[in-house]
């Protein structure tokens, strides 16, 4: 067998391999970027109408987070500045931009790099880029052959660089100025301690074969909007006279209608669309798309009729709580840990409890605190509470409910 691979800019894309009978076979490669497929995971992203609407809801949920800087003791900080910054992280995006782009990058390639963009090491980023997973290179410096334990090895790790493509320019950028978050988890396959698997490498076949189904469609609805005659003439039809011509045409409102004396035979070219049960195919793996994603029919219906209001409501609240909540948690905890918070005994929390579709969740918290208040102040009356202990157990309770 014989092997040869086809590189560009020192990057190796192709391998081609023919055996001795003769017999060609290509292998496309990363060329030693983990985002193997992260451009046509975007493109598709876009296009693909079902991934599209999936990440467009799940963006725009998770921009609406509401940002908090909590203080050792559990309190608001007011005027922090790094509320400051994320309310504009950079010239051109809002925080409700910036986090949109933020979750779609997430989504589609598995992991998003925020480019802190400093002037000096210790102070507090100027702006903070979401950077474009297809135009990494990682340049190898995602490849660990150690284990990292020690502050020096951290060090010379954060000192590795990608290689980062901005309008035709390439621009070294220090692992230690980005801020890696992960969709799923870092380190599932090999060379992956930076980086998290795409989701939408489970779900590619379902997304292919979604975008056959509707060119299936497409073409099926263009042929049914064409004929096929059959020549059933005996010769012996009686002639179509000229005002019985322009009579017809007047009736049909068409000039463009094809009038013949001969006796013919018409039929559709498709003749029973409903038999190819395109449309529940479609739902079919759309659903597949939804659930990939963490949602479910009560989230986004493509099954029109088997989806109540008050399911859709309760569908919407569980996403929110499992699935977005959580990506907000663990993206204001790696700032807070970039930023240094949690040294201080500080963090960043994000709470969607303003959106109206989680009213009831708030109602629901405050009827809760409202039960333990009343049971805390029969524990002091009976004196098997402490003042010191209620006030602590009730403060508990307020921090647990988020409150």
């Amino acid at each position: 067998m014989v092997t040869k691979s086809i590189s560009l800019f020192g990057r190796e894309l192709v391998r081609v391999e023919r055996n001795r009978a003769g017999e060609f076979s290509y292998s496309f490669l990363d060329g030693g970027n983990d985002f193997v497929n992260s451009e046509k995971y975007l493109a598709t992203s876009l296009e693909n109408p079902v991934l599209m609407t999936v990440l467009a809801l799940r963006a725009r949920l998770y921009s609406q987070m509401q940002i908090t800087h909590l203080g050792k003791d559990g309190k608001p900080i007011e005027n922090s500045p790094y509320l400051t910054l994320l309310r504009q992280p950079n010239f051109f995006q809002s925080q409700e931009d910036w986090l949109f782009q933020q979750v779609w990058f997430l989504s589609v390639a598995g992991t998003n790099f925020i480019y802190e963009r400093k002037a000096f090491t210790n102070e507090l980023p100027k702006a903070l880029y979401n950077l474009i997973p297809a135009e990494i290179d990682f340049n190898k410096s995602h490849k660990i052959d150690k284990w990292i334990t020690t502050k020096q090895d951290i060090k010379t790790f954060g000192d590795r660089y990608i290689k980062y493509t901005l309008d035709n320019k390439v621009y070294d950028i220090k692992l230690s100025e980005l801020i890696p978050l992960y969709d799923m988890a870092n380190g599932m396959t090999n060379n992956s301690f930076f980086s998290s698997p795409s989701r939408i490498k489970g779900i590619n076949k379902v997304l292919q074969n979604i975008d056959v189904n509707l060119s299936s469609k497409h073409k099926n609805l263009q042929m049914s909007a064409k004929y096929l005659s059959q020549n059933e003439s005996t010769g012996n039809e009686a002639q179509i006279q000229d005002a019985d011509r322009a009579d017809i045409e007047r009736t049909f409102s068409r000039k463009d209608l094809l009038i013949t004396n001969a006796n013919i035979k018409v039929q559709h070219l498709v003749t029973d669309m409903k038999r190819l049960f395109l449309d529940e195919q479609f739902a079919d793996d759309a659903n597949k798309v939804l659930l990939a994603f963490e949602m479910n029919k009560n989230v986004l219906n493509y099954f029109a009729k088997d989806s109540t209001f008050e399911n859709q409501s309760e569908g919407i609240i569980s996403y929110i709580q499992n699935s977005i909540q959580t990506t907000a948690k663990n993206t204001m905890n790696s700032l807070s840990s970039q930023w240094g918070l949690i040294e201080k005994g500080e963090r960043l929390v994000a709470s969607y409890d303003h959106l109206a579709s989680m009213q009831p969740v708030v109602t629901k918290k405050i009827a809760s605190f409202t039960e333990m208040q009343n049971a805390i102040k029969i524990a002091i009356e009976n004196g098997t509470m402490t003042a010191v202990e209620a006030k602590k157990m009730s403060g508990d309770f307020k921090l647990k409910l988020g409150l």
